[in-house]
Parts: C-alpha cells; structure tokens; sequence
C-alpha cells in the first residue's frame, strides 16, 4: 500500500540541527528514508520504497545523453540517507538546511506532507508562497483536473 502523507505541521530546527517528523510520518520512515534537495526552495524526504520509485525514473533515463546524465547526476548528489532517532528527528545536513534557508538564525519550519514525499521547508518561504499554492489549485481545479490526467498515448 501506497503510504500517503498529509497536513502541515509547525516545527523548530534544534541546536544539533535536528528536525522533528510529524507523528503521524513516523511509521512510514522507521526503516529510513533519503532527505534532499526538492525543486523548490525545500527539502523532500521519501520512503526507502517512494526514493526507489523516484530513483527507478533517473535510472530510466538514456546513458550517455548529456542532459539525462546531468539531471541523474544532479538527483543522485543531492540525496543522502536519514534515520530517525528515538525521539522522531531527522538530521539536517548544514548544506539542504541552507539551501531551504534554515538555519540557527531562521530556525522556525513548516513540515509538510505531499502526497508521496513530506517537504521541510523554513516557515517563511512557505507562507509567502501561499496565494501561489491557493491560486495553483483553484487554476487546477477550474481546469478540471485535466492537468493531473495521464495523456493518452499514440494518435487519436
């Protein structure tokens, strides 16, 4: 079964750069998981299974085509393995923590679940990108969903 997560959830990075996982994430990353660098100014954290998923796409990619080597490369060097310790935290490593703009200094996060990976974000860059995700879904929704369908494949 597919594990699904959900809600957003308010957090403070420690002082050994340690991030709570929402409890209700915790069972799906009690085997481990990878944390890396998202698309956006966030961190992803997948399942040992949901990396699998995402890693099976790069490695899907053509060998030897410079642009699908480069995003490979790209996907492989920005995610590492993360454990949770004893008391439902994962590591930051300094250079995600600062990509995302976390820091000791800007410490607050949002924790956030997105359907197959939860993003760690610094609670400020998520609430300025709030009218953009209201107004995203609304243009989704408007269009109703046809953006989120599989496109057919061969001619019509």
């Amino acid at each position: 079964m597919q594990t699904r997560f959900s809600g957003a959830y308010d957090y403070t990075l420690d002082d050994r750069g340690r991030v709570p996982i929402p409890p209700a994430f915790r069972d799906a990353l009690k085997p481990g998981g990878y944390i890396g660098a998202g698309a956006d100014q966030c961190l992803h954290v997948y399942t040992l299974e949901e990396f699998e998923r995402q890693a099976a796409i790069f490695d899907n990619l053509p060998e030897g085509d410079p642009l699908a080597e480069d995003a490979r490369r790209d996907f492989y060097a920005n995610f590492w393995p993360t454990q949770l310790d004893g008391q439902g935290r994962i590591n930051l490593r300094d250079d995600l923590a600062s990509r995302a703009g976390i820091s000791q200094d800007a410490r607050d996060v949002k924790v956030v679940g997105v359907g197959r990976r939860i993003e760690i974000w610094n609670a400020a860059a998520y609430a300025a990108r709030e009218a953009e995700r209201k107004r995203a879904r609304a243009e989704i929704a408007a269009a109703g969903f046809a953006a989120a369908q599989p496109t057919p494949q061969g001619g019509a």
